[in-house]
C-alpha cells in the first residue's frame, strides 16, 4: 500500500502546546517500544551444516588443501561416562568425529562474489558445536594471511557454541589469536572485513573476531551472545526469554548491523556491498560540472511516497526502485504566513513532522548514483521504525563515500503520514563511532545527515553514559583523517544533533533546516522559567534565537546553505551537487592541509565580535 508522504497541510493540529513536548514528539502519538516478539512469529530454524553447504556453493568455494591436527593432548580432559560406560579422553572424541568424515569444525579458501575474489572462512557447527581451539585459530591465522598476501576482501562465517572445554586456556587464547590476526589484516587491506552470523554463535568467538569486523551481518533464526542461556539461567535463577538472544533482539540493541532472510539474500547483499564499497580503480575522474545521477525528475512539485508494509523486519536493503521513483501528485499547501514569528513557527512545525522532507535514506537512494544500507527497518502497523542513527555506502559515480547520520522513523495517522524525529541513544552513538573507525580505514569520504531535536533524554541514557558518548562522536568527527561535509537537513538540535554535525571541512544546511541551542520549546521553558511556555513564548524565542539556515551563513557558522524546492528529488539533486563540489575542492588537499584548514576554521567558530580589556575601556570612555 502506498500513501502521500505530505503531512504540511494534514497536521492533526495546529497548537503548538498539543503538539509538541519535550525533545520534540509530536504529542497524540504513542512512543513505540519496538518489541521483537512480534517480529519473530515467522522466525526459521536454521540447519547450519546444510546453510554453510549452500552458501559455500553459491560462492563458488575453494577450500584451501592443507589439514591441521594436534599431535599430543597436552590437557589431558577426561568426560567420565556413565554406568558401564568407559571414560572418554580428548583424543577418543577426536576419533570418534573423525570416523563420522568430520576434520575439524573450521576451514578458508578463496570464493567470489559475482565475479570479485574474496577469502572465505567458515566454522561448521556439525564439528565439536563449531567450538573453538587451535586448530580453529590456526585455520582462521591462515585465512587472514591470505587475505593479507592478496588484498581481498575476508569474509568470516561463525557458528560456534564457545572454546572448546577439551584445550582449557589453550583453547581460550586462540581469541587473542583471532583479534591479532584482525588487526594485522586490518593494517594491511583497506576493504570491509565481514563478519557473517550463522544458526549459533556463542562464548569466545562472539566476544574476539566477530566485534572487531567492521560490518556484522546475520541471518534470520541465529542467535547470538557471550553468555547462553542455560548460564544466564544459572546465574540469574530466572529463565531466559527464548527471543532474548536471538539476531532480531541483537539487531535492535546494536550489536549487528544487519539481519539477511537468508543465504542465497546474503550473498547477494555481500557482493552489493563489496561493490559499492570498493575503491576505484585509479583516481576518479570528477569535476564540479559532472552530472552522474540516473533519476531525471522535473521541477513539477511531487510528494514522496510511502510504503507500510507487512509487520517484520526489513531489509538492509533499499526498496526495489526501477527507473523514475514512483510520484503522486502534492495537495495544496498552505501559503506560508508573512509575519516573521508565524512563519518560523510554521517551519519548524514542518520540521517536525512533515514526511515530505528528505532524510538520510532518501538521500542515499537519489542523491547517489549507487548505494548499500547497513541497517534494517521495522515495520509495525502504521509505524515505520529506523534506527536513530543509520550508515550506507554510497558512490558519486566511481567515487565511494560513507554516509551516517540521524534517520527519522515514519507513522500513519489518520490519513496523514507523519514524520517521528530520531532521538540517538547511547547504542546508536556507539554506533556512529564504529562507522567512523571503519570509514576511516577505507579511506572514505564522509557525508553527515543531521535531522534530530536532540539525544534520547531517558534516565537509562544518562546512566549508561551519552554524555561521554557524545563528547567521543564531537571528537571522532572532527578527528576524521578524510574529507568530511556535514549537511543539516532538518533540525540541529543540541549536543544530541552536533554529535553527528562535525564542523570540520564543509557545513551546508538545507533552506528550511534550522540549528537549536535546544529545541525551542525546551529553549523557551528555560528563558521563562516555566515548564509549560505558552505559544507566544515559544514563537518570540523562534523569532529571536536566529535559527535560520541563512541566519547561520550570515554569523558564518556554516559555508553554504543548499536550496530547497517543493518537490524532494528535486532537492536531492540540488544535494548531489552540492556535495560533488565541495568533494572535488576538499578532495586537492593534502592530509596535512585539510587538517590546518580544518583547525583554523573551528578555531573561528565564534560569530560574536570579541574585544579585550582595553577595548572595553576605551568604549567605556567615549560613552561617559
Amino acid at each position: 500500500m502506498s500513501d502521500s508522504g505530505g503531512t504540511g497541510d494534514q497536521r492533526p493540529t495546529d497548537d503548538l502546546d498539543a503538539m509538541l513536548f519535550g525533545e520534540g514528539y509530536p504529542v497524540g502519538l504513542p512512543v513505540h517500544e519496538v518489541a521483537v516478539e512480534p517480529h519473530l512469529r515467522n522466525r526459521r530454524t536454521v540447519h547450519i551444516p546444510a546453510q554453510l553447504q549452500l552458501l559455500q556453493e553459491l560462492v563458488h568455494f575453494k577450500p584451501s588443501h592443507s589439514r591441521w591436527r594436534i599431535t599430543k593432548d597436552l590437557v589431558g580432559l577426561v568426560r567420565g561416562g556413565h554406568a558401564g560406560e568407559k571414560d572418554e579422553s580428548y583424543f577418543d572424541k577426536l576419533r570418534r568425529e573423525t570416523r563420522r568424515g568430520k576434520s575439524e569444525s573450521s576451514t578458508y579458501g578463496t570464493a567470489t562474489l559475482e565475479g570479485r575474489p574474496v577469502v572465505l572462512y567458515a566454522m561448521n557447527w556439525d564439528f565439536f558445536a563449531g567450538s573453538l581451539g587451535v586448530i580453529s585459530g590456526e585455520v582462521f591465522q591462515q585465512a587472514t594471511d591470505l587475505a593479507a598476501s592478496r588484498h581481498l576482501p575476508l569474509v568470516a562465517v561463525y557458528a560456534s557454541s564457545g572454546v572448546r572445554q577439551h584445550e582449557n586456556f589453550a583453547g581460550l587464547t586462540q581469541m587473542t589469536r583471532m583479534v591479532e590476526a584482525i588487526r594485522v589484516y586490518k593494517e594491511r587491506v583497506s576493504l570491509p572485513h565481514v563478519a557473517v552470523l550463522l544458526g549459533n554463535v556463542w562464548g569466545g568467538v562472539s566476544a574476539s573476531a566477530v566485534p572487531n569486523a567492521d560490518i556484522i551481518v546475520a541471518t534470520s533464526g541465529t542467535n547470538f551472545g557471550f553468555a547462553g542461556p542455560n548460564v544466564i539461567e544459572a546465574f540469574e535463577g530466572t529463565a531466559v526469554p527464548s527471543s532474548s538472544q536471538s539476531a532480531e533482539a541483537n539487531l535492535m540493541d546494536r550489536n549487528i548491523d544487519a539481519v539477511i532472510s537468508d543465504v542465497a539474500e546474503l550473498v547477494d547483499y555481500l557482493a552489493r556491498l563489496y561493490a559499492v564499497s570498493a575503491p576505484a580503480d585509479k583516481r576518479p575522474e570528477l569535476n564540479r560540472e559532472t552530472e552522474t545521477l540516473i533519476h531525471n525528475v522535473t521541477a513539477v512539485d511531487q510528494r514522496r511516497v510511502f510504503s507500510f508494509g507487512a509487520p517484520g523486519i526489513h531489509g538492509p536493503r533499499f526498496d526495489d526502485v526501477t527507473g523514475a521513483p514512483d510520484l503522486v501528485p502534492a495537495a495544496q499547501r498552505p501559503p506560508v504566513p508573512t509575519e516573521r514569528a508565524d512563519a518560523l513557527l510554521e517551519q519548524y512545525q514542518d520540521l517536525i513532522v512533515d514526511a515530505n522532507r528528505v532524510d538520510l535514506e532518501f538521500l542515499v537512494r537519489y542523491a547517489f548514483t549507487d548505494s548499500v544500507a547497513l541497517y534494517n527497518h521495522v515495520q509495525e502497523p502504521g509505524l515505520r521504525h529506523y534506527p536513530a542513527i543509520v550508515t550506507a555506502f554510497a558512490r558519486l559515480g566511481p567515487q565511494p563515500f560513507l554516509v551516517l547520520g540521524t534517520q527519522p522513523s515514519y507513522q500513519r495517522v489518520g490519513d496523514a503520514v507523519l514524520k517521528r524525529p530520531a532521538n540517538p541513544g547511547p547504542e546508536d552513538f556507539a554506533h556512529l563511532h564504529r562507522s567512523l573507525e571503519v570509514g576511516a580505514r577505507l579511506g572514505l569520504p564522509a557525508l553527515f545527515v543531521t535531522d534530530t531535536l536532540g539525544a534520547k533524554p531517558t534516565l537509562e541514557s544518562e546512566r549508561r553514559g551519552q554524555s561521554r558518548l557524545i563528547a567521543r562522536s564531537i571528537l571522532r568527527g572532527i578527528d576524521y583523517p578524510h574529507p568530511v561535509i556535514s549537511l543539516v537537513a532538518g533540525a540541529l538540535g543540541s549536543g544530541g544533533g552536533l554529535a553527528t554535525t562535525p564542523m570540520a571541512d564543509h557545513v551546508m544546511m538545507l533552506e528550511r533546516a534550522m540549528a537549536y541551542v535546544a529545541e525551542p520549546r525546551s529553549a523557551a521553558s528555560i528563558l521563562y522559567k516555566t515548564p509549560s511556555p505558552t505559544r507566544d513564548q515559544v514563537k518570540m524565542t523562534l523569532a529571536t534565537m536566529r535559527s535560520t539556515a541563512a541566519d547561520q551563513l550570515e554569523l558564518g557558522l556554516i559555508d553554504e546553505v543548499v536550496p530547497e524546492d517543493p518537490n524532494p528529488y528535486v532537492t536531492a539533486e540540488n544535494v548531489h551537487r552540492a556535495v560533488l563540489a565541495a568533494f572535488v575542492e576538499l578532495r586537492e588537499l593534502s592530509g596535512r592541509r585539510l587538517r590546518s584548514r580544518r583547525h583554523d576554521r573551528i578555531q573561528a567558530l565564534r560569530a560574536f565580535d570579541i574585544i579585550d580589556d582595553g577595548e572595553i575601556e576605551a568604549i567605556a570612555e567615549s560613552e561617559r
